[in-house]
């Protein structure tokens, strides 16, 4: 399997007015589909930094980063984020004033994808990942947090990207819906070939993954492969 992202001695400083701040240091790793992947650390450790980048809502400052073979820098960032990857978060995000049924929606018709054909495939992805008809109608608020988390994955598969990155998406569940998520993203990466890319405090959540990379101080190791 090809690598899908690749990090070369990526590097990223934060510049204010007053000082600059180094988040990640020489970062070089790889990342294929069909494999889930934990990044561990504390807070403060550049985690959440790598995630940004990764998701394109920045770029390195040293180093390069290859999405597809292609220096991140060179592409049309705004496309990637609404074709070909998505990041799924510890609150859910999801729009409050929309049904269950229209968050998923949402990212097809951002793509100009017919109304039908998006509800129908709406529903597919809902199905995909566990929930049923009776939810569809419902807003975000009248579901359980597990519920929410899982129309936040269906939200971000609909996009048709193969790639997700999650930031802590467990952190605000319990131990049963915590599990039922990192069943999910398994899933997603060994029978649906997404490359998933998990930022995480949580020791299951690392156990589960076939990857495990550790940032400390802004540099990444291999925990295990």
């Amino acid at each position: 399997m090809g690598k899908i992202i690749e990090a070369e001695k990526v590097g990223y400083i934060y510049q204010s007015k007053y000082q600059k701040t180094k988040a990640l240091t020489e970062v070089s790793c790889s990342f294929e589909q069909g494999r889930v992947y934990a990044i561990t650390g504390k807070s403060g450790s550049g985690k959440s930094t790598f995630l940004s980048l990764l998701a394109g809502l920045d770029v390195p400052t040293e180093g390069t980063l290859y999405i597809d073979g292609k220096d991140i820098r060179e592409i049309d960032r705004d496309s990637y984020r609404m074709n070909r990857a998505s990041v799924i978060y510890q609150a859910f995000h999801l729009f409050p004033l929309l049904t269950v049924l229209e968050n998923v929606m949402f990212p097809m018709q951002l793509q100009h994808v017919p109304n039908k054909e998006a509800k129908t495939r709406a529903q597919e992805f809902l199905s995909k990942v566990g929930l049923t008809e009776s939810l569809y109608g419902k807003m975000p608020n009248m579901i359980s947090g597990g519920e929410q988390q899982r129309v936040a994955i269906a939200r971000a598969m609909a996009s048709g990207g193969q790639i997700l990155l999650a930031d802590e998406p467990t952190g605000n569940l319990d131990s049963q819906n915590e599990k039922v998520i990192v069943d999910l993203l398994c899933k997603l990466a060994h029978e649906e070939n997404y490359a998933v890319i998990v930022v995480t405090h949580n020791q299951k959540v690392a156990e589960a993954a076939d990857v495990v990379y550790g940032m400390l101080d802004g540099a990444l190791e291999v925990v295990r492969e």
